[in-house]
């Protein structure tokens, strides 16, 4: 009976997640082969970076575009009342190139209104939004210009680990991308980063409904997506590492924590049910492994044990190979086997801290609560 309870849960999850994962990576890869490509001109396109006291990360970002093999029309730096010298680095670095350094009003604070703040003083049709810390490859832009026509285009953010813990953090990223590329295969994508995040100007100008959440320091990203999908507007995601942003890993688990926190929060503020219900999915299906887990080792049915795990494991790897493959990024399939053991601890405990901790966002209160 044991051994058929085990069975019936490895087929049940081979058959919900590799359809989901495998077969929607598959389907996803054959969306962003179809159709034309090379919608969009160099001279269309403005990038707006909003920062706060990044002086000492900024570095990758000034040294990718001065590398660049062609340039934007312009691009706008919004300081958000930096008490460092990252303009002054900004400006000294880059005062050959179209730029543009902004400093937000008094009045207005945190990452949206950076960005609508610059955007206001944008003339081009479409934006790309970048974090002060992300670095690129010199034909980034050029890529860009290779696109398949959309609205909304959700770029790939890789991390740039560089202590031994801050790779499983580079595993969760990349984890998410990969069920948010399977998901958008069958569906529409789910997430997206205004770490690399490429739009039509005008539409954000008709969609954006800013005076929902701009309360909210961060998190300019997934309320946006929700706006643009809610408009019906042509959303389209690529996996293309010639239009991927490398950015800087937190640099502590507090602030990984933090982060979390507040995409979780975001997550549940923006109220997407599709969303909602894979995280559900995902959180039962890691609950009911890890009892199992549990359940056979207290009995001492090793053997059971043993296969449960291992299967799962090469089931997982199975799915989620393509994608960490496409990253370049196959070692980290490495941390699998731990992750599946520690992923109910790190799920239970970000869901325990979430309704007593405040997430913070650039020294500050991300503002983030349940509508």
């Amino acid at each position: 009976m044991k051994l058929l309870f085990v069975i019936l849960f490895l087929v049940l999850y081979a058959g919900s997640m590799g359809s989901l994962l495998l077969i929607g990576w598959l389907r996803q890869q054959r969306k962003e082969r179809k159709g034309i490509s090379g919608s969009i001109s160099l001279d269309a396109i403005t990038v707006i970076i909003p920062f706060r006291n990044e002086a000492d990360r900024i570095t990758g970002l000034i040294n990718s575009i001065l590398a660049s093999s062609q340039h934007v029309k312009q691009t706008i730096f919004i300081n958000d009342h930096s008490s460092d010298n990252t303009s002054e680095i900004i400006q000294a670095s880059l005062s050959d190139l179209p730029i543009l350094i902004l400093d937000l009003p008094v009045e207005l604070t945190g990452k949206k209104q950076a960005i609508k703040f610059g955007i206001n003083r944008a003339s081009t049709s479409f934006i790309l939004t970048l974090d002060a810390d992300v670095s690129f490859h010199k034909h980034y832009f050029e890529a860009l210009t290779k696109l398949k026509p959309a609205d909304f285009y959700i770029l790939p953010v890789t991390m740039k680990p560089i202590k031994f813990w801050q790779y499983f953090l580079e595993f969760d990223l990349i984890l998410l991308q990969a069920i948010n590329a399977g998901v958008s295969g069958w569906f529409r994508p789910i997430v997206a980063s205004g770490a690399n995040l490429l739009f039509s100007k005008s539409c954000y100008d008709t969609c954006s409904r800013l005076e929902l959440h701009e309360h909210i320091s961060s998190g300019d990203d997934v309320y946006l997506l929700r706006d643009f999908r809610k408009a019906k507007k042509r959303i389209f995601l690529s996996t293309d590492l010639a239009v991927q942003v490398e950015t800087e890993a937190p640099p502590s688990l507090r602030e990984f924590l933090h982060q979390r926190l507040r995409w979780i929060a975001k997550s549940g503020n923006v109220n997407d049910v599709l969303a909602n219900s894979i995280a559900i999915a995902q959180g039962i299906i890691s609950i009911v492994f890890f009892g199992l887990i549990i359940y056979f080792f207290i009995s001492s049915n090793y053997s059971l044990l043993t296969m449960l795990f291992v299967a799962k494991y090469l089931l997982d790897l199975i799915f989620f190979a393509p994608s960490f493959t496409r990253n370049r990024r196959t070692y980290s399939l490495f941390f699998l086997p731990f992750y599946q053991l520690f992923f109910p601890f790190y799920y239970l405990l970000l869901l325990i801290m979430l309704p007593f901790f405040s997430p913070k966002w650039k020294g500050r209160n991300a503002g983030i609560t349940k509508q």
